[in-house]
């Protein structure tokens, strides 16, 4: 007995398949995108139904971040049975879902590969050959969208506010935080004095302001900040971003929303599952928005905040 991988396309679903096949051997699943195992944006690892690990994503879509799809994997991998069964996201032919799956099958290392009937995925350069399953169909995107809004709700429901010192903490999945900050002084002297937030990162200059900058103050920012290129974010777009709290080992222990940020303060106040006081390290910040209501609001751009 070995490791199983399970590769499928969008319009089919593994639910019912791992009913039947998966009795109580571990399930890594892979798929931001599946609301049918709890919170959508995560990835997660059940054993015997229960999850004892998680690493959150941010986003619904497999190709905002593979290296994060992949990050988990190797995380779970040593806590991982040898029976279990690795659910990939649903596979699209694209380059990138191509080496994805390339590379999650050689960290994997299966003794049996199954594809879902209709998966147009080549079968080459796989370490051992797929066999093909007879799926049933996924669920019609309106259901699969008010599942996802029940988990939200869930979510919602059992989170508490938190205000964050983005001082005293370090930002992953996004530009914003990455960089070196300027300080209200500096911004003054580079013609920034209106805008809310900018730090240098390499040739880039990233900014965060209400409404549009002059061509003249951002030609000025740039020859103060020596960089060849500016990169504009507003401030609206971090409200409702999903976002988690994780140790300084990376383990994640809590999961929300971003609800406001406070830019002269540099605090950000967050709905959150973790437990206040909570000692986040780690500010995690998605891709994917979502209001109060459990409404999805859309996706960013990778790196668009």
């Amino acid at each position: 007995m070995g490791r199983t991988l399970l590769i499928g396309h969008p319009g089919v679903s593994w639910r019912e398949w791992l009913k039947e096949h998966r009795g109580n051997s571990d399930l890594l699943c892979l798929d931001p995108n599946e609301p049918s195992l709890g919170t959508p944006a995560r990835l997660v690892l059940l054993k015997e139904h229960r999850p004892t690990f998680s690493r959150f994503y941010g986003s619904l879509d497999p190709q905002k971040g593979p290296h994060v799809v992949l990050a988990a994997l190797a995380q779970a991998m040593p806590n991982l049975s040898e029976d279990a069964k690795v659910l990939l996201p649903p596979y699209r032919p694209t380059p990138l879902l191509r080496q994805l799956v390339s590379l999650a099958a050689q960290i994997v290392r299966p003794t049996e590969i199954l594809v879902g009937k209709g998966t147009p995925l080549a079968h080459d350069g796989l370490p051992i050959g797929p066999e093909e399953v007879e799926l049933e169909a996924a669920f019609p995107p309106l259901v699969q969208q008010a599942q996802r809004k029940a988990q939200w709700m869930k979510l919602l429901e059992n989170s508490e506010m938190h205000e964050v010192s983005l001082r005293e903490v370090s930002v992953e999945g996004a530009r914003f935080g990455s960089g070196t900050i300027l300080s209200a002084d500096e911004r003054k002297t580079a013609g920034l004095g209106v805008v809310l937030h900018a730090e240098k990162m390499g040739a880039t200059l990233f900014i965060v302001a209400e409404g549009e900058v002059e061509e003249a103050e951002i030609a000025r920012a740039l020859d103060f900040t020596h960089c060849t290129k500016a990169q504009f974010a507003e401030p609206s777009w971090f409200e409702n971003l999903l976002c988690s709290f994780a140790r300084q080992s990376g383990e994640d222990f809590g999961m929300g929303m971003v609800q406001s940020m406070d830019w002269n303060a540099r605090t950000a106040r967050i709905l959150c599952t973790a437990v206040p006081p909570a000692p986040v390290r780690i500010l995690r910040l998605g891709t994917l928005r979502v209001d109060r209501t459990g409404r999805e609001l859309g996706e960013l751009r990778p790196w668009q905040v």
